[in-house]
């Protein structure tokens, strides 16, 4: 079992915002507040040391402090509460959405068909994700803002 699978295991999240892959593959991703604007996805980054605080919050910030409306003990992972989930087409799996420890931390994930984390996606600034539509290979995602953000499931990141 990975340090995701790990994580995803015990209903917890990495505390660091970004792309977490089951295979290893973490990069940094970011979007600038509940209005999802500007998504982008940074560097590589490692998932051992995603739970620091204190490490930024995204790609171009490495040096930023967290906020205020952050965890600022290191090393301690937030709980992950999913709020909604859709079934992906041909048995794929799931997508799932949700929550963190803070009203503003939403993360969105991909689950394979027996129900292990192939992705984990934490944006401590984006808000809760409420509701999921799936119109394959898309997911969008919507927050309680009603702010989304599609994802291309396809595409090499977010793919299964």
């Amino acid at each position: 079992m990975n340090r995701l699978d790990e994580l995803w295991a015990t209903g917890r999240m990495p505390l660091r915002d970004g792309l977490f892959r089951a295979d290893g593959r973490s990069r940094e991703a970011a979007v600038e507040g509940a209005g999802l604007e500007h998504f982008r996805l940074g560097g590589p980054i490692d998932l051992d040391g995603a739970g620091e605080a204190g490490t930024g919050d995204g790609p171009g910030e490495p040096d930023e402090p967290d906020g205020p409306d952050e965890p600022d003990e290191p090393g301690e992972p937030v709980p992950a509460d999913i709020h909604v989930e859709a079934e992906l087409p041909g048995g794929a799996g799931r997508v799932v959405g949700g929550g963190g420890s803070h009203g503003s931390e939403g993360f969105l994930a991909r689950l394979g068909a027996d129900g292990s984390v192939v992705w984990l996606m934490h944006l401590g600034r984006s808000n809760e994700f409420v509701r999921i539509a799936v119109d394959w290979p898309l997911a969008t995602f919507t927050n309680n803002c009603g702010r989304s953000l599609a994802l291309d499931l396809a595409s090499p990141d977010f793919s299964g």
